[in-house]
């Protein structure tokens, strides 16, 4: 009965397969590198290193790797100074709340001095503040000098797959359409995606990309035999299999179509698992704290996809007679859009005589219907009003 139901009874547990395994590594898994701390990322870097005899990469997700970097790293750095303009407004507010909530008490207590109070608060922030804009200076300037990108080039030299040619991703297309309407793993969770990658003359739809890196490591498999351990951070119900909210394990429709297609095993795992099992085998321990921060951001950006159905990309461009600080743009554009303003690419930012000249693009995780793209010039630019700037051009323009 075992014989013929294998995929049912998955042990997941044998710590050999660390050891006669390939280890394919999912896109998040990279780009999280970005994400993580310092000490984290090299720390996770160390682990691959020691692991790199049996790393191999599929085409797409390196594909989608280059493609999504720049976005991460901007990401991370404009956090800085959304974090800066968070507290600069909220040290504002408490002044002003503080001073009209503890304004009666100046005369009941001649001994208590309630502006010391107020500053000492306000000066804590302000510290912070100061703390923050150090972090930032000292954060590596990645898009010039990349060092996990050179990294990963290294570790991965000569052990990524081809790409399928137009007439294989037509077939795939096909076959994906059809598994879909079914709801046969994986990738039928991004049957609505959006949108499509343009790599040596082809067009890659989105909505294939998971199903895409599914073929291919079945294609290596087959190709050179091999067990594949796939590490993810991606918990989508068509990859992982759910009961009464807990995560049990693959679907047992990928382990079975996996064993009859190329008599292999497959395997996958979360990137914490990852470090623990295979740090124990290549003796690179990670402290609780490190596994913790590992754990928190792969909830923050599944919450973040879970909840943001739809990205919309949008270019800003305006010129103004008087100036206006970049903390402020991203304070006034965040507030705009509700918080769901996810990325923020300053292109230009510069005074030409006496012409401030501004230059943006933007990804909102929100959609936008017709009426709204319409009203939205307007709407923004008088949402600026508070910072009393007098705007000689301003433009907004939807690139998707």
């Amino acid at each position: 009965m075992k014989s013929l139901f294998e995929e049912f009874y998955f042990d997941n547990k044998n710590t050999d397969i660390w050891t006669n395994s390939v280890i394919v590594l999912d896109t998040n898994i990279l780009l999280n590198l970005y994400r993580y701390s310092k000490e984290t990322s090299e720390k996770l870097l160390n682990l691959l290193e020691k692991s790199k005899d049996r790393l191999w990469l599929p085409h797409q997700i390196a594909l989608e790797f280059h493609l999504n970097r720049t976005n991460v790293i901007l990401d991370q750095q404009t956090s800085y100074e959304k974090i800066k303009s968070i507290l600069k407004k909220k040290s504002s507010e408490i002044d002003a709340s503080l001073k009209k909530e503890l304004g009666s008490y100046r005369k009941k207590h001649v001994t208590l001095s309630i502006d010391s109070i107020i500053e000492q608060i306000k000066s804590s922030i302000d510290s912070l503040a100061f703390a923050i804009s150090k972090e930032q200076e000292d954060h590596p300037i990645l898009l010039k000098n990349d060092h996990i990108k050179q990294q990963i080039t290294t570790l991965f030299e000569n052990k990524v797959g081809k790409p399928y040619i137009k007439k294989e991703l037509e077939e795939i297309a096909k076959e994906a359409d059809k598994r879909y309407s079914l709801e046969i793993p994986p990738g039928y969770r991004d049957a609505s995606k959006k949108g499509a990658k343009y790599h040596n003359g082809e067009m890659i739809l989105e909505k294939y990309g998971d199903y895409i890196l599914w073929r291919q490591i079945i294609d290596y498999a087959i190709e050179k035999p091999n067990n594949i351990i796939f590490i993810t951070d991606d918990e989508k119900k068509d990859w992982w299999y759910e009961s009464k909210g807990k995560t049990i394990g693959p679907r047992s429709e990928l382990l079975n179509e996996f064993k009859y297609k190329t008599n292999m095993e497959f395997y996958m795992f979360n990137s914490d698992v990852f470090m623990k099992e295979a740090g124990a085998i290549y003796s690179e321990s990670f402290s609780d704290n490190t596994i913790t921060e590992v754990k928190e951001v792969r909830s923050h950006y599944i919450n973040f996809e879970q909840n943001d159905k739809e990205l919309t990309q949008i270019h800003l461009s305006f010129q103004t007679r008087n100036f206006i600080h970049q903390e402020d743009v991203f304070d006034a554009l965040d507030r705009f859009f509700h918080g769901r303003l996810g990325t923020l690419d300053i292109k230009k930012f510069t005074v030409i005589k006496g012409i401030l000249v501004a230059e943006m693009f933007l990804n909102v995780s929100d959609s936008f219907d017709s009426e709204g793209r319409l009203a939205i010039n307007e709407e923004l630019e008088d949402h600026f009003d508070v910072y009393d700037v007098e705007f000689l051009e301003f433009k907004v323009v939807f690139l998707n």
